[in-house]
């Protein structure tokens, strides 16, 4: 009993190391997304429902693009697990150049077509498309800035360096509010860019963050790159990567970006103010929901680690507990937002009416993003078994009866933005069941057949 319950408490120790740093180290860069719509909901409501809806849908295709970071992350940790350096640091580099090709890739494509792709998908015009061709113009190449990063945080993870990220993302941060201030309203002599101002403020922010973790790497001398790999065999390391994150990519697809364009292009045709409360209250949402992408993060670098040691147990219980905690700081997140919500809505934006109308839906939001919690604990866990495929195929299935599900209650229903909220409860739900049992099944089955 006590053995157990030592085992426990080494257990819940070793996930809060990696976990807490990565949690103040995801608010403090959640901030420059929150900062952008914060000062733009203070020039018009167009502007701040276009910088709401182009960082979302940015933020969610590079979020699917990050699967790269995360192939990395489980071949790094087996790696660093195994003792070989030198193929830690090729598969970094491989990665890094991959990330610069692609990310910079899809900015060509939006800086060619996202005219008429936001015409298209979202239905944007006169005033609100020209604010959001502005900003996209900009914040698109925060793809491949993002995706650099995402390598950089994978490598600290498996170095066990967490504390770094705080350095670069704190300065980044502070950066980012002095260059809002400064260019979105017209300061130190300045003109007023307003959405521009806000893009140009984030690029920058992002490039001086790369340069610091840059700095880090070679001034502490975490890792010591002796020789660079040649061009022909980065590539091909590069390719291994993006094979392995196909399925982590296409579950990401189906289980955000589709799901996030869907419901923006529900809300855009239901009316500026509805888009405009949503992409509000997912900027509160998005930083209750801290907690839980550290915490599942850490599953899945110390799930990848005890996959290869077999170490079963430890494995069965490393989501459980990391469930629990991200449940505690989530929901006393939520309980403090709760009772200042008033103060909190009125950080972002001044507007009387979209303060007015979002204090409606505040509690059905935070409940909606409280449900997600175990979906996202269970899926990492379960990439970090390889079990990758089967989660790509289990979003598929429940996202295409969500998205039919949100469409059904929102518009056909006429519940409008309580509609989608109850649509994606609903859909969080099924995922998390679905997640956890297949992960308790999968560790059963490993364990009997190692005896």
């Amino acid at each position: 009993m006590n053995n157990h319950l030592k085992t426990d408490t080494l257990t819940i120790k070793e996930i809060n190391k990696m976990a807490i740093p990565l949690i103040f180290n995801s608010v403090i860069g959640m901030l420059i997304g929150l900062i952008d719509t914060a000062m733009i909901g203070r020039i018009s409501i167009d502007a701040f429902g276009a910088v709401g809806l182009i960082s979302t849908t940015i933020n969610s295709i590079t979020g699917v693009l990050g699967a790269i970071a995360i192939a990395f992350n489980i071949a790094g940790a087996k790696n660093k697990g195994k003792g070989n350096t030198k193929e830690l640091i090729d598969n970094f580099l491989s990665g890094i150049l991959t990330s610069i090709f692609i990310g910079l890739s899809i900015w060509f494509i939006l800086l060619i077509f996202g005219n008429r792709l936001l015409q298209i998908i979202f239905g944007l015009q006169d005033i609100i498309l020209q604010e959001a061709i502005s900003y996209m113009n900009l914040f698109g190449i925060t793809i491949c800035l993002n995706m650099i990063l995402f390598m950089f945080s994978s490598l600290f993870k498996i170095i066990n360096t967490t504390k770094y990220l705080f350095v670069g993302n704190i300065t980044a941060t502070i950066t980012n509010v002095i260059l809002n201030y400064i260019l979105i309203f017209g300061k130190l002599g300045f003109n007023p860019m307003g959405v521009k101002g806000a893009g140009i403020a984030s690029v920058i922010s992002l490039v001086l963050n790369i340069i610091i973790y840059i700095s880090i790497i070679y001034i502490k001398k975490l890792l010591i790159i002796k020789d660079i790999l040649s061009i022909i065999n980065m590539i091909k390391k590069g390719f291994i990567l993006l094979k392995n994150s196909l399925a982590l990519m296409g579950q990401e697809i189906l289980e955000s970006t589709i799901l996030v364009i869907c419901i923006n292009a529900i809300l855009s045709r239901i009316g500026v103010l509805e888009l405009s409360i949503f992409t509000l209250l997912s900027s509160v949402v998005s930083i209750v929901l801290m907690p839980m992408y550290s915490y599942a993060s850490t599953a899945l670098t110390l799930v990848s680690k005890n996959y290869g040691g077999k170490h079963f147990e430890k494995m069965f219980i490393i989501p459980k507990y990391s469930l629990r905690l991200a449940m505690i700081f989530c929901i006393s997140l939520a309980v403090i937002f709760m009772i200042f919500k008033e103060y909190v809505v009125m950080l972002i934006t001044n507007d009387y009416n979209l303060i007015s109308y979002s204090l409606q839906y505040f509690i059905i939001a935070l409940c909606s993003c409280l449900s997600n919690i175990p979906n996202n604990i269970y899926k990492y866990s379960l990439q970090g078994i390889g079990d990758d495929k089967w989660v790509l195929l289990n979003a598929a299935v429940i996202n295409v009866i969500g998205i039919g599900f949100i469409w059904f209650l929102s518009i056909a229903l006429e519940m409008g933005i309580y509609g989608v909220y109850v649509g994606i409860t609903f859909n969080y739900i099924i995922l998390s069941f679905s997640n956890s049992y297949r992960f308790n099944h999968r560790i059963v089955l490993y364990s009997e057949k190692s005896i």
